[in-house]
């Protein structure tokens, strides 16, 4: 099985499907069926478009995967592996690792509950927000008051809520109660901003009178009754007791009375601008709360909001008097204007009816920070070589004369993992990873103040490998215009040996490692040869190579002594590592190419060892030198018998005589044979291994008769007997 996959980046965003697609070829030799799964991610978010894709032989289709990412899915880089698997046969399949890239989603919701209360002079609301997104959320929150009546105070004022989580922040109002009448209803409009983010939400606060209406009813007609008693008994008493009024009252008596004064008219404002100290830059989401300094010296809450984007703040509808400011935020030490730890040694800041203070800046020092990950090779596997990770924080606008701050190096254990000392915040800092054998890593990762932070699994990628060497003939001269090929998988890379100055040397350089590779080389007029080795991280091998000029035939004859042709012998030709084996033809082949034999496409030129065997005869052992692009022929073999034969006739008184028994022996394996009857009293040993043999004639009747004879190999030995009449 053959497998490839589309992409070595997919990138995905939650909610919208994305689609990995796998090329598949079978190279085995039935029908199968693969399928794929994906390691690394919740089996739920992914499916197959096509659960099992059949098929045939040499053929190719597409594995189709999709993949559903929830909301929830933080984001960020994933490293995951493809499975595709055979159904048929487990042991066929791949695997294959890709980086899956989740996009960012910012999203949240925000409930007040209750969203109404009833009470008298203050009450307390709950926000809750959602954060529904896949990444953190900053939040500022505001609160107003469309009658400018109430005091509204979120605590806190600005939120930073992680990835799925929900936070909830207390909203205090307060204000004057009316005495009588008909409850009042109280909007307070609640705004949460951030980046992209924009939530709303309307609180009613009902605010009851001191005095309820029907009181009030009973009141005022008891009022009206003992009104109108007095009148009528004072009237009487002055018709009867006094004389006519000589004053009369004025026509401008009681035009005056309580008058409700617009706080608007007399509400003061603080503004400012807060910068963090460690990069001169605005400060957002600081809460700064002002407290107003009571009669006694104490403090009360008034107002609080939270700085914008670009560091500034506003605090309106203050009322005049002397107030305290506190700025706060996490990951920063508590500061109160204009540089004091705390409300004792705070300056206050006065505000007079109707004024705008302006430049109430501060800067905010920042908690100090760490950063930690881990290193692992470009195998997955923990970096084992020495690494160095150097920090250096990021000044973007230095001052005339500003010293550069001086890198700091990381501590780096066996397993790659770093940890790096107390660092500034805020502040961006660039990240320079390095290790023998792998390429390098750059990048830069910001620190919130006071932020402690793990940053993402750093992988290094294996720097290149290289692979050279020098290319000859089997003479060891160097070959010139030579074609070089390397290959790995669906990686290829071609190059050729120079014909002049360094003649026959190969360079082929910017090789992925670690890797498995092959590489072929081949000539016009020459053989091709091959070789694959392993290119370790970084590694830079070299090699030597040697390809035989062409190829050629070798062809010949083998017959036995007596000029036989010899069937089914072995042939066997070698070279170095090129062997070729066959077997001279038999007497099925034509007449004239029985016994012979012939080896083509044999790698020229070369030496070359003609070895011929056939059971029962001598081996034969031949040199050949084969000539570039040429054939050699009639390199004929002549095998003699391993063994000898023994034959003869026995006779008695000169008669040929059949059933006369033959005993051979040389002191182990006897044999016996006798005489035959036609042609009466031939004998035949064949195969008699060389030695020397006693033969013994003997039949009833006939006298007895020993010879001994001497066998050579490939020889024929007649020994003849006459046995006379007797005992």
């Amino acid at each position: 099985m053959r497998t490839e996959v589309a992409t070595s980046h997919l990138r995905a965003t939650p909610g919208i499907p994305a689609i990995l697609e796998v090329e598949v070829t079978n190279t085995a030799d039935v029908i199968d069926g693969v399928t794929a799964t994906i390691h690394g991610l919740d089996a739920a978010w992914v499916s197959l478009v096509t659960p099992v894709v059949s098929l045939f032989p040499d053929s190719t289709s597409t594995l189709s995967l999709r993949i559903d990412l929830p909301r929830n899915c933080l984001a960020g880089e994933y490293l995951v592996s493809v499975h595709v698997v055979s159904i048929i046969d487990p042991e066929r399949f791949s695997d294959h690792e890709f980086w899956l890239s989740v996009a960012p989603l910012a999203g949240a919701s925000m409930e007040l509950h209750p969203s109404v209360v009833v009470g008298g002079k203050q009450a307390d609301f709950g926000i809750s927000i959602v954060n529904e997104g896949n990444i953190p959320v900053d939040l500022v929150i505001n609160t107003l008051d469309e009658t400018r009546l109430l005091t509204c105070v979120a605590n806190p004022a600005t939120v930073s809520i992680p990835a799925g989580e929900t936070h909830t922040v207390t909203m205090h109002v307060t204000g004057p109660r009316p005495w009588f009448g008909q409850a009042l209803n109280r909007n307070i409009k609640v705004e949460a901003t951030g980046t992209g983010l924009q939530l709303e939400g309307v609180a009613t606060f009902t605010q009851k009178p001191r005095i309820p209406r029907g009181v009030l009813t009973i009141l005022i007609l008891v009022l009206i009754i003992a009104l109108w008693a007095t009148i009528f008994l004072v009237v009487i008493g002055l018709l009867r007791d006094t004389k006519d009024p000589t004053k009369a009252p004025a026509t401008n008596f009681n035009k005056g009375g309580d008058q409700q004064v617009d706080l608007k008219t007399i509400g003061g404002a603080m503004a400012g601008t807060v910068t963090s100290e460690s990069t001169g830059a605005p400060a957002p989401l600081i809460t700064v709360q002002a407290f107003r300094i009571k009669p006694d010296g104490s403090l009360d809450s008034i107002a609080s909001t939270g700085t914008g984007d670009d560091g500034t703040y506003t605090l309106e509808s203050l009322l005049p008097g002397s107030y305290k400011l506190q700025f706060t935020a996490q990951g920063y030490a508590e500061l109160w204007y204009p540089a004091a730890p705390d409300s004792g040694s705070a300056t206050a800041v006065k505000v007079d009816p109707g004024a705008a203070l302006k430049s109430l800046d501060v800067v905010l020092t920042g908690n100090p920070g760490s950063m930690t990950g881990q290193i692992v090779a470009s195998d997955g596997k923990g970096a084992q070589a020495t690494i160095t990770v150097t920090v250096q924080q990021v000044i973007d606008k230095p001052k005339p004369g500003e010293t550069v701050p001086a890198p700091i190096n990381a501590t780096v254990d066996g397993t790659g993992t770093f940890t790096l000392p107390p660092l500034i915040t805020p502040a961006t800092y660039d990240v320079h990873v390095e290790s023998p054998n792998f390429d390098s890593a750059d990048f830069k990762e910001t620190l919130g103040a006071g932020e402690n932070k793990v940053i993402n699994t750093i992988t290094l990628g294996a720097a290149p490998g290289s692979v050279g060497g020098l290319l000859t003939d089997g003479a060891g001269k160097p070959l010139g215009g030579a074609d070089v090929t390397i290959a790995s998988g669906d990686f290829v890379k071609k190059t050729k040996t120079p014909t002049s100055g360094n003649v026959g040397q190969f360079l082929l350089d910017e090789l992925k490692t670690p890797a498995t590779y092959v590489i072929t080389f081949s000539l016009a007029g020459y053989g091709s040869s091959t070789q694959s080795f392993d290119l370790a991280s970084g590694e830079n091998k070299t090699i030597s190579a040697q390809i035989l000029g062409g190829t050629g035939t070798i062809s010949g004859l083998v017959t036995d002594t007596a000029g036989k042709p010899l069937d089914a012998a072995n042939v066997t030709i070698t070279h170095g590592k090129v062997t070729a084996t066959t077997s001279t033809l038999t007497a099925s082949a034509a007449i004239a190419q029985e016994g012979t034999y012939s080896i083509t496409a044999l790698p020229t030129p070369a030496p070359y060892t003609v070895t011929i065997s056939l059971a029962g005869y001598d081996t034969q052992t031949i040199q050949v030198l084969l000539p570039s692009a040429g054939s050699v022929s009639g390199i004929n073999a002549i095998l003699p018998r391993t063994n000898g034969i023994v034959t003869g006739n026995v006779t008695s008184a000169g008669v040929p005589t059949a059933d006369v028994i033959v005993d051979l022996s040389s002191g182990a394996n006897p044999r016996t044979t006798t005489t035959a009857s036609s042609p009466a009293g031939q004998f035949s040993f064949p195969d008699v291994p060389p030695g020397s043999y006693t033969l013994t004639f003997h039949k009833l009747g006939l006298a007895t008769r020993v010879v001994i004879i001497t066998v050579k190999g490939d020889a024929t030995i007649t020994q003849n007997a006459d046995l006379p009449v007797g005992s």
